[in-house]
């Protein structure tokens, strides 16, 4: 059984961005500026509880060495 190697320019597809359907053509610059304020807004959420947690967690662990 031969094995088949994969093509070489497969690789170079994946970083292509996916394009939206008939129905959003003509607006898929609004929409992924909307998707970079979403990531925004939720890494700045998350970094947010991230610091909350840990700041929690360090008043717990000095609470209870205290």
């Amino acid at each position: 059984m031969k094995r088949r190697l994969p093509q070489l320019h497969m690789p170079m597809h994946f970083h292509l961005p996916l394009r939206f359907g008939s129905r959003w053509r003509g607006h898929e610059l609004p929409v992924r500026i909307v998707q970079l304020l979403v990531l925004v807004w939720l890494g700045v959420e998350g970094g947010k509880l991230i610091a909350r947690a840990v700041t929690t967690g360090g008043k717990a662990l000095i609470g209870m060495l205290s």
